[in-house]
């Protein structure tokens, strides 16, 4: 069983789990072996630290509308892996609220937090998966909480909400990632 999360209900884990123990019900002499998958979004940590061990790490972190949510990141030896759904996902912004002009204000700087915390604590090198994301930012919401601003044509400093994309001209600074 190789599934990938069945959105809003079920992990990838669970959901094979859940396929696994109705094919051995079924077929009790199958020999099943139960491998989750991930596309990088909602549980990609999951399917990891299942697969790889390691340090799971949370933290309190900025979310897709500027509210505090819970992120997460795992640590395997000098790598980390970040899941941008943890903090920018679409589970962090209740239904009626999807609409394109709260995905226009929507950041990913909680996905940069979570990449300055993995830096902080020695990683040397950082995979982020994404997906699920709630965000158009492309990224500006992470930049800026890495130390980068997105600036429009007279430099001056844009939000890092994906509307301001449009006016952006370029990016000041770079980010710091040790």
């Amino acid at each position: 069983m190789a599934p990938d999360s069945f959105g809003g209900t079920l992990s990838a884990s669970g959901a094979a789990a859940a396929i696994a123990r109705g094919w051995r019900e079924a077929v009790p002499g199958d020999e099943v072996l139960s491998l989750p998958l991930a596309d990088g979004g909602t549980g990609f940590l999951d399917v990891l630290h299942t697969a790889l061990g390691g340090t799971l790490h949370t933290l309190t972190v900025t979310g897709p509308l500027g509210e505090p949510v819970e992120g997460a990141w795992l640590q395997v030896d000098d790598v980390a892996y970040v899941e941008s759904a943890s903090a920018c996902g679409l589970q962090h912004v209740p239904r009626p609220d999807r609409t394109p002009d709260v995905a226009r204000r929507a950041t990913t700087r909680g996905v940069g937090e979570l990449i300055a915390a993995a830096r902080d604590a020695g990683a040397r090198e950082i995979v982020v998966g994404l997906g699920g994301s709630a965000t158009t930012d492309g990224g500006a919401g992470m930049l800026a909480a890495l130390g980068a601003t997105a600036v429009d044509a007279d430099g001056t400093p844009l939000p890092d909400r994906g509307a301001a994309l449009a006016r952006c001209a370029r990016l000041e600074g770079r980010p710091d990632l040790g």
